[in-house]
């Protein structure tokens, strides 16, 4: 099935419609970084320079959505053609590596001060995990910190297409379908058996909360006290911020829970799908016998537009667990 694809590209005052010959988007959960290369003609007027503002909008069929929002990184010409790179807030937060201690704040809210130190606003912030205090040391870029503290808050963290840093938590439940043998092109699952121990999050302190006076006393006990010993069937990740029994447990649950949707992975080809979104959770309705619907958490999206030519929308997930979507077996996001 064919249906009408275009590229809306705002290159600092300019815009460009039917002048991009090719454009690739790639986006990632962090510490990834969402980036777009646009190749137009060397004859196209052109005066946009790096660190311009950038927007990039998709049309397929009825359906226009924004894909990525930041500013030109590079830009290459040649005798025959023009390639403009733009990349997003994650590529600053990638560039960020801040050096300050957080005292008697939430994951969240940490969260949102790397964001600010980066100079990026934020969308949704679930993430609220109780620590006493957290170090934000100059081994980890900024991205690498967001994406430990989201994920140990059993969140992803991502920069939205509005470039904003967002850390929703993690669902089971489908919002979004698509059909095989009409909108998936290549669809493929992998389930893997699981040979490796589970996971502790091992913190050291007695704090019955983040706030309390002694939340900041070192202790010779392990946090949870209750932790199966490490070994075959364990392993133990240590995390000295964890500072309370609640912020250690809450931790542990969130990377098995990570290591268990790992697990079952897909990946798909489907026509070009600019309402696809990082975080969502997609199920594949139809699907051959043998073949897991899902739900998917959809955790890589990279969008390959060639007006004059195929054009498609390649997505990453990993198992969601539970849910479904029953009444969207037509396709939410079809032609």
């Amino acid at each position: 099935m064919a249906f009408p694809v275009g590229i809306s590209l705002v290159l600092g005052n300019s815009r460009y419609d039917s002048h991009v010959r090719r454009l690739r988007v790639s986006l990632s959960l962090l510490p990834g970084v969402n980036s777009a290369v646009a190749v137009m003609p060397s004859t196209v007027p052109f005066s946009a320079s790096p660190g311009e503002s950038a927007q990039i909008g998709l049309t397929a069929g009825d359906s226009t959505e924004t894909v990525l929002t930041g500013t030109i990184k590079a830009v290459e010409r040649t005798l025959t053609a023009i390639a403009v790179t733009v990349s997003d807030g994650s590529a600053d937060l990638h560039a960020c590596r801040p050096a300050a201690t957080y005292e008697g704040q939430n994951s969240g809210q940490i969260l949102q001060a790397l964001a600010g130190d980066a100079g990026l606003p934020t969308g949704r912030i679930d993430a609220n995990l109780d620590l006493a205090a957290y170090v934000v040391e100059q081994n980890r870029t900024a991205g690498e910190h967001a994406a430990l503290l989201a994920r140990l808050s059993g969140c992803l963290a991502f920069v939205s297409s509005g470039n904003e840093l967002s850390a929703p938590k993690i669902s089971d439940s489908a919002d979004c379908a698509l059909r095989y043998g009409r909108d998936i092109l290549v669809y493929q699952v992998q389930e893997r058996k699981k040979d490796r121990p589970d996971l502790a999050a091992i913190g050291n302190g007695p704090a019955g909360s983040g706030s309390a006076p002694d939340a900041l006393r070192q202790t010779v006990v392990s946090l949870p006290s209750n932790a199966q010993p490490p070994g075959a069937k364990m392993r133990w990740l240590p995390y000295a911020f964890l500072r309370t029994p609640s912020a250690a447990s809450d931790a542990g649950d969130a990377l098995n829970g990570e290591a268990g949707r790992g697990l079952s992975r897909a990946e798909g080809h489907c026509l070009l799908n600019p309402e696809l979104r990082l975080g969502s959770v997609l199920e594949i309705s139809d699907a051959p016998d043998g073949l897991s619907p899902g739900p998917w958490i959809v955790t890589g999206i990279v969008h390959e537009v060639r007006p004059s030519g195929r054009s498609r929308t390649i997505f990453r997930g990993q198992s969601a667990g539970g849910g479904g979507l029953a009444g969207l077996a037509g396709g939410l996001l079809s032609s």
